[in-house]
């Protein structure tokens, strides 16, 4: 049952058009079958002007899990906005079944 006092609020997919690079950086999931680990790479970005126009390599983790390499990025790189973090561990986890 929901309180008359706290707002329901339904759930909405951010369209495309809609999504905020975040300014801080990337990363790239790439599974390996053969040797059964995740491996994520982070990348700051390059700009040019304002544009994002590439990205340079920071930090490199690897794992089998996506809560525990979840864990480890989120110690490791500060200051991601929030959704990136969260698009990031459905990400994580897609990798982690294609395992």
């Amino acid at each position: 049952m929901v309180d008359k006092e706290i707002p329901l609020i339904n759930a909405v997919k951010t369209s495309q058009k809609d999504v905020i690079l975040d300014p801080n950086g990337f990363f790239v999931i790439e599974v390996d079958k053969k040797n059964k680990e995740i491996r994520v790479e982070y990348y700051s970005n390059v700009y040019e002007g304002k544009k994002i126009v590439s990205g340079k390599l920071q930090k490199v983790f690897v794992g089998e899990k996506a809560d525990a390499l979840s864990d480890t990025i989120v110690k490791n790189v500060p200051r991601l906005l929030p959704e990136h973090y969260m698009y990031l561990g459905r990400e994580l986890q897609k990798a982690e079944f294609a395992l």
